[in-house]
């Protein structure tokens, strides 16, 4: 089939119309379960930096990443076999539930006994303890994940998505009823445990798939074709995008993690809900339309528009208001999150707008670009935080945010090159609204930050100065868009 044949005949036009009309249901679905999650996950973390201590947060950062990982096996690429696939019979989905079940079954229970050993090398006795609580939690949520991707390849985000707030709020509701029974010690390592719990239940309740066959061998060889690449891909992606985060609580400390840890998170905070609002809808409608590039570009190109037009202003005034920021959400003992706030935001800026192009490679079927390219990703930061460390976390900072705005260009390339999109058309295509954009933008923010100056304001006063008239200035410019979301 050619690229163009998409629009050519009622079959193709009726395809694209079920893909697009599924698209906006599911993202619809997920845009109103993110405002929930993350309205209890933000008010949620402003209560909790302000009772618990930076180096409790570094922790939790570690025991986040060593979860992470784990799952990640226990999926073994596995979910992203089923949903790429043009076509899967039951002896597919029965072949993955089995082996993802022996692969969930092996893992937590390795977890449990090297825990010890993962604790030594992070110089965190704690995690011990917090590491062995969450094997149970683990176990069920790589049991969740053959229901998780039949949902999502029926497009079925809304079961997804309230998987998600159940989850949510149960990790808050834990987390402060340790507080208030005196272990605050164990409130984020208990919420954690209780959110994959509680998501994973949830999941399965929405798809309560039990296999009525054994495992096929040539199902199994259909699925590992594509399954091994992609953990492998994910592995890469995780290492890489978690890589930092472990040195530097190696090297600088728990409480530097802390710093370094909210210093992402206030940057990091809108790709990251563009990410889930849309780009994990985005590789099952991307995989129906793999073998039609002409519609991957044209999707591809409003992608990049709209992160564009969404991330590059945030980001710019987390640069100009990181102190605003920091103290006003936080409280004024993660002040010195601030510099790293700003010298994180230049690779910021590129690393929000990297958001989807995974799903690109996947859909057509090349996972193996993400194994390259985040695995050089990996090597480098490994060299540039080991090298940076002993000037002190600013430096490592800057370091890494250098590296991350490379890796971002050298991905946006490589995934345009994948759908035969000129990177010139996607530059015309998708930036002119945001110079229009910053053009308003920037002066009023400049001006609310002379405001603060001025008075003399700080912590939530002054953020509240700030954020109101830029605020107001990026709604104003954005109303077409914003319409149109909201249809």
């Amino acid at each position: 089939m050619s690229n163009t044949a998409i629009s050519e005949g009622p079959q193709a036009s009726a395809l694209k119309a079920s893909v697009w009309k599924a698209f906006s249901s599911s993202l619809r679905a997920n845009v109103l379960a993110e405002i929930g999650v993350q309205t209890l996950r933000v008010s949620g973390t402003i209560v909790l930096a302000r009772i618990l201590h930076p180096s409790d947060f570094g922790i939790y950062k570690a025991l986040f990443v060593v979860a992470t990982i784990a799952i990640l096996f226990t999926e073994g690429g596995l979910p992203d076999a089923l949903i790429q696939r043009k076509e899967i019979s039951p002896a597919h989905e029965a072949t993955a539930w089995w082996l993802s079940l022996g692969l969930v079954s092996v893992i937590s229970g390795s977890l449990y006994f090297v825990a010890p050993y993962i604790a030594s090398a992070m110089r965190m006795p704690a995690l011990t303890f917090d590491i062995r609580l969450l094997c149970i939690p683990i176990l069920l949520e790589g049991l969740s994940s053959i229901p998780n991707a039949r949902l999502r390849r029926k497009l079925k985000f809304s079961d997804l998505a309230l998987a998600d707030v159940f989850a949510e709020i149960t990790f808050l509701a834990v987390a402060l009823a340790l507080i208030a029974g005196n272990y605050a010690r164990y409130s984020l390592a208990g919420g954690l445990a209780a959110r994959y719990g509680v998501h994973a239940v949830t999941v399965w309740s929405r798809d309560t798939y039990i296999p009525k066959s054994l495992p096929s061998i040539a199902a199994a060889r259909d699925l590992t074709r594509f399954s091994v690449t992609a953990m492998a891909a994910s592995l890469a992606i995780t290492c890489a995008s978690n890589a930092d985060y472990i040195l530097v609580g190696r090297l600088l400390g728990s409480e530097a993690l802390g710093i370094y840890t909210i210093a992402w998170d206030v940057l990091k905070f809108v790709s990251a809900r563009v990410h889930r609002i849309a780009t994990r809808v985005l590789f099952p409608a991307f995989s129906r339309l793999q073998d039609h590039d002409d519609e991957l570009s044209r999707a591809y190109v409003r992608l990049l528009g709209l992160l564009a037009r969404i991330v590059l202003p945030i980001t710019l005034m987390a640069v100009v208001a990181a102190p605003e920021m920091v103290t006003g959400i936080y409280g004024p003992q993660w002040i010195a999150a601030a510099m790293p706030v700003r010298l994180l935001a230049l690779g910021m800026a590129l690393f929000g707008l990297r958001e989807g192009i995974g799903t690109i490679y996947y859909a057509k079927g090349h996972p193996a670009i993400d194994i390259y390219l985040n695995g050089g990703r990996f090597l480098l930061i490994i060299v540039i935080v080991a090298g940076l460390s002993r000037f002190g976390l600013p430096a490592v900072a800057a370091g890494v945010s250098v590296l991350e705005g490379f890796v971002g260009v050298i991905g946006i390339t490589i995934a345009s090159r994948l759908i035969h999109l000129n990177i010139w058309r996607l530059l015309v295509n998708s930036m002119p609204k945001v110079a229009y954009l910053m053009v308003l933008f920037l002066p009023v923010m400049i001006l609310a930050k002379l405001l603060v100056l001025h008075l003399g304001a700080s912590g939530p006063q002054a953020l509240v100065i700030i954020v109101i008239p830029t605020g107001l200035a990026f709604l104003m410019v954005n109303r077409p868009l914003l319409r149109q979301i909201i249809s």
